[in-house]
């Protein structure tokens, strides 16, 4: 399976990684990730990011919205800020 990985910041300064399993379900993209919010580490179900394949546009294209969705997540989430270097 395909994965790939975010370096972030949790809130105590230390480095960590969001590791990501991305996987096709119907039409959609889907990345299984580690959970980002104290909402989805709570949470019995897998944390996952999910988007709408755009045939229109490349798959280098969708993954690259799809990697957008996921640090926009992150960002939004209370666990972890993302390491842009």
């Amino acid at each position: 399976m395909p994965i790939f990985e975010i370096e972030v910041t949790d809130k105590d300064g230390a480095k960590d990684y969001i590791v990501c399993e991305i996987f096709f379900r119907g039409n959609s993209i889907i990345a299984q990730r580690d959970g980002v919010s104290t909402k989805e580490r709570k949470s019995k179900f897998i944390a996952n990011t999910k988007r709408v394949v755009d045939p229109s546009f490349s798959l280098d294209e969708n993954l690259q919205e799809l990697l957008s969705d996921i640090e926009s997540d992150i960002e939004f989430g209370d666990l972890f800020s993302i390491n842009y270097n």
